[in-house]
């Protein structure tokens, strides 16, 4: 299922024209996807944050009524040159990366490939704080729940070390989030490292395979 495309129209606000190429898209292109501009570089984005706001999330609706995001296609196509880039992004970056595609999926209907890229681009950073930030990009809609991969929530390390920090935080979302985890299969820090590493090989395999649309990492 393909969420509604986030078409790239005039904006309606001031705002900088984005440098970044579009030679990177899954899945309704067919071309061969390589970056070719250094503004889709790690660290193009890093050096200065201000420049995030060219990826920010903003609601719009095309034509016919349906919701969109009008900077999809920019943070897709970074999110795509990120998943090429070994090694961990910025963990402010991916934070900010799953916020907009959180917000993004809220506002449409279906499911993207781009959300489930920037969850597992911060949960490769093994924070166990990080869990609250993936637990309401899971919980954004019926699609994202459907989805993403509910053992991403593990990645802080395990089954029992996620449990003893949920009980302990305090945070609002302890309960509903606690009742979850009590309820999904135990899963292992190896389990989490493996998952992690199949599912952003496999997105990076897609992209490199022109033609190919992803799938989802529920399961």
């Amino acid at each position: 299922m393909s969420i509604s495309p986030g078409v790239a129209s005039p904006c309606l606000r001031r705002r900088r024209a984005h440098p970044a190429t579009r030679e990177i898209a899954i899945p309704d292109e067919t071309a061969a996807h390589t970056p070719k501009d250094d503004t889709l570089e790690p660290a193009w984005w890093t050096e200065d944050p201000e420049r995030w706001e060219l990826l920010q999330f903003e609601a719009a609706h095309d034509e016919a009524g349906r919701p969109l995001d009008r900077w999809w296609k920019d943070r897709r196509d970074v999110l795509d040159a990120l998943i090429l880039t070994p090694g961990p992004v910025d963990h402010d970056f991916a934070r900010f990366l799953l916020n907009q595609e959180m917000r993004f999926h809220r506002h449409c209907w279906g499911f993207s490939h781009t959300v489930e890229a920037a969850a597992l681009l911060l949960a490769e950073h093994r924070r166990p704080d990080d869990i609250w930030l993936l637990w309401q990009a899971i919980t954004a809609s019926f699609d994202t729940w459907c989805g993403l991969p509910h053992r991403l929530l593990f990645a802080g390390g395990g089954t029992p070390r996620t449990i003893a920090y949920v009980v302990g935080s305090g945070h609002e979302q302890q309960d509903n989030l606690l009742g979850h985890l009590q309820e999904l299969a135990e899963v292992t820090d190896d389990d989490v490292t493996t998952l992690l590493a199949q599912r952003l090989a496999y997105y990076a395999d897609v992209l490199r395979e022109p033609g190919t649309a992803p799938e989802s990492g529920d399961g």
